[in-house]
């Protein structure tokens, strides 16, 4: 954590989240009483093997599921209770980026309608603006507004995530929550989305919660990381010190995915170059 967030309030802050699914008798623990805190600007990441709880975390946080224990503060304001335009206006300043966005756009609408249309839902401008608005999201994300008006399917799926992250950059939030935003893409592929998540949060001075299985990816774009193992955060740390010094098996197992994590880290810097 950097010396200018421990001067900040906190934009998030989790504390003892508990989400259960199945009977009440023999309950699955998804998430088992975690802590997290981000504060503004910041990049945390949640990195974790598959069915471990991360992305139940980041749906929680959302509110796209139900928690079970646990409090959630955004801004110093419990989210658990709010509804109708208190938590239309929450989900304007969280956002969401998921693992491949052609499963979330609308097969049969334009890319660029599909932006607009977040914009409409949250009354956001004339048409003529959220269309004005839309093309300035394109090319802030790298790509031609011409092609607004293709669909989904016209798209490669680094183009695809590229949509996903103007859409949600649509609302101006202050913090996204990144679900395996690269891990379907190629090697080369993720440093562009990296590089250009990373861009982003500077000019839009941005918070970051990057769920990821991949800590050479975390490595590369997050201040701190948190280890998730079934549904507990076992370890957390800066990434030097967690690459340098695991203090828990699962986060040594998770290096030993990696062969070297530092040539991991090279490779994807030099990709960008």
């Amino acid at each position: 954590m950097s010396e200018a967030s421990t001067q900040r309030s906190p934009l998030l802050e989790v504390n003892d989240l508990h989400v259960q699914f199945g009977p009440r008798r023999k309950p699955v623990r998804a998430v088992d009483g975690i802590d997290i805190v981000i504060y503004p600007g910041e990049s945390v990441g949640l990195v974790g093997e598959s069915g471990c709880g991360k992305t139940t975390t980041g749906r929680a946080i959302m509110r796209l599921l139900d928690v079970n224990a646990g409090r959630i503060q955004f801004q110093g304001k419990d989210i658990a209770p709010i509804t109708g335009s208190a938590l239309k206006d929450y989900r304007k300043q969280v956002q969401m980026v998921f693992q491949d966005p052609y499963g979330s756009l609308n097969a049969r609408m334009p890319v660029g309608r599909a932006l607009e249309e977040v914009m409409q839902v949250h009354r956001m401008g004339t048409r003529t603006e959220r269309r004005q608005r839309a093309a300035q999201l394109f090319e802030s994300v790298g790509l031609d507004p011409a092609y607004m008006d293709r669909y989904p399917h016209e798209f490669s799926g680094g183009q695809r995530q590229r949509i996903g992250i103007a859409r949600a950059l649509a609302l101006q939030p202050q913090l996204i929550i990144a679900d395996e935003p690269v891990s379907a893409l190629d090697v080369s592929v993720q440093v562009q989305i990296l590089n250009l998540l990373k861009e982003v949060q500077q000019q839009e001075q941005l918070a970051y919660l990057f769920i990821a299985h991949d800590l050479a990816v975390v490595g590369y774009i997050c201040e701190r990381i948190l280890v998730m193992y079934q549904g507990k955060i076992v370890e957390a740390g800066q990434p030097s010190d967690l690459f340098s010094n695991p203090q828990h098996p699962y986060t040594q197992k998770l290096l030993d995915a990696v062969p070297d994590v530092d040539q991991a880290l090279l490779r994807r810097s030099g990709a960008s170059e």
